[in-house]
């Protein structure tokens, strides 16, 4: 059904979007019929232009090329038609664009004019971008409710398969538009009474393919250790025993709790059987760190749930055949790359803070100086220049605070080796100490 506009009739919306697209011709306005340019089908079934053996007889090629003629000069009389029909309408249209932007011109280039206009008009935008704005709000929180609600199943889910469901509580779960999720009120039951708090942990660059992730990001804000009950725990209590040789250190100098943050993170890189393992944390009046540490043969079948069922305390009844394969996947890890600085300036002059109770010297000093030398020596012995044997010395005799710790990254070395001495494990991986 055509839409007629007669004058002072206003356009419906659809009719406008008709009339609009009134100057766009239909194709099969433009276009002659197809039948034209193609060789009838006698023609094709005689060995014609279709059949790749050229136009064959010249009776045929001539009888080609005139209905190609045809059909060019069709379609060149259409469109001709098509603009003489058309132009009076886009120079009429022209025409009004024209007055209509030398009126706005004049209007706008006289201040009085412009003044009038944005008071005419501030109002009305104003309000329009705060509308805009109310939608984008309420649509964000439509979209954050259902994506908070989808990831704390996804939280619930991963903690069960991680047998870690009854040990770890939080306060609520929500999402950030870059889609990292936000546990607040974190609590870690690592033994009974003893928990590790943070006020948050955000979870970001979160695999969701493979049950146990490939690749994660975890950072921890507001944590806090509790030192001295851990060490009160007891070495039969089932913390885990970084953790646990972390507090008894930290206890030692005298810490109740420690306070700061911490992220931590890992990435599979399953075509290089790489894993790349991160570390990072920074706790007041104690100390700092970052490091990276690269081990390769890594098998994503120490990603799977079995895996973490050996190194659950409280599950019985393992199948034997998982842990052998489990084993032979950790006797083929190698250590690939290092690189770590540690900065414990705060704890050390902490420790020199607490007065000695230990039984009295003659000379602590030389008796120091002694097994620096001593280590220094060894440290030469297994091949290391003479200021690195330096500082090896003293990083083995506890003198040397804050290093940094990096290899090339050209050797590797079995992960069963690495109780070797420091020195050799140096030679092995090609690796450098530095002070700040």
């Amino acid at each position: 059904m055509t839409v007629m506009q007669t004058a002072g009739t206003p356009i419906p919306a659809g009719a406008a979007a008709a009339n609009a697209s009134m100057l766009l011709p239909p194709m099969s306005r433009l276009l002659p019929h197809i039948t034209p340019l193609i060789p009838p089908g006698t023609l094709l079934a005689r060995g014609g232009i279709a059949t790749g053996t050229g136009l064959g007889s010249s009776a045929r090629a001539d009888e080609t090329l005139e209905q190609l003629g045809e059909g060019l000069k069709a379609f060149s009389h259409r469109t001709s038609n098509f603009v003489a029909a058309q132009a009076p309408k886009v120079k009429a249209a022209q025409r009004s664009a024209a007055e209509y932007m030398t009126k706005a011109a004049h209007e706008l280039g006289d201040a009085e004019n412009r003044r009038s206009f944005m008071q005419k008009y501030r109002r009305w935008l104003q309000a329009g971008a705060g509308g805009i704005g109310c939608l984008v709000l309420v649509g964000w929180g439509v979209v954050h409710h259902q994506a908070s609600q989808k990831a704390a199943k996804g939280v619930h889910d991963a903690l069960e398969s991680m047998n870690l469901l009854g040990a770890v509580e939080y306060g609520s779960v929500s999402t950030s538009l870059f889609g990292t999720v936000s546990l607040s009120d974190v609590k870690w039951h690592i033994a009974p009474a003893v928990d590790v708090t943070a006020s948050s942990v955000d979870i970001s660059r979160i695999d969701t393919a493979h049950a146990i992730p490939y690749y994660i990001d975890l950072s921890f804000s507001g944590l806090t250790v509790p030192v001295q009950k851990i060490v009160a725990a007891g070495p039969g209590a089932p913390i885990p025993g970084i953790l646990a040789s972390f507090a008894r250190q930290a206890g030692q100098d005298g810490y109740n709790a420690l306070h700061g943050t911490l992220d931590i993170g890992y990435d599979l890189q399953k075509a290089r059987s790489v894993m790349t393992m991160t570390s990072s944390g920074n706790f007041t009046d104690f100390g700092n760190w970052h490091g990276k540490v690269e081990l390769g043969n890594f098998s994503p079948v120490l990603l799977d749930t079995a895996t973490l069922s050996v190194l659950d305390h409280n599950v019985r009844g393992l199948n034997g055949m998982t842990v052998f394969n489990i084993a032979q996947n950790v006797a083929r890890l190698t250590l690939q790359a290092v690189d770590v600085t540690l900065d414990l300036r705060d704890n050390d002059k902490r420790d020199q803070e607490i007065p000695d109770t230990s039984m009295p010297q003659q000379n602590p000093d030389a008796a120091n100086q002694q097994v620096i030398a001593m280590k220094e020596n060894e440290a030469r012995r297994a091949g290391l220049p003479d200021d690195q044997a330096h500082l090896v010395a003293l990083l083995m005799a506890d003198k040397l605070p804050a290093f940094t710790m990096k290899s090339s990254g050209t050797k590797s070395l079995p992960l069963t080796e690495l109780q070797i001495p420091l020195p050799q494990m140096m030679q092995r991986l090609d690796m450098t100490l530095s002070t700040p």
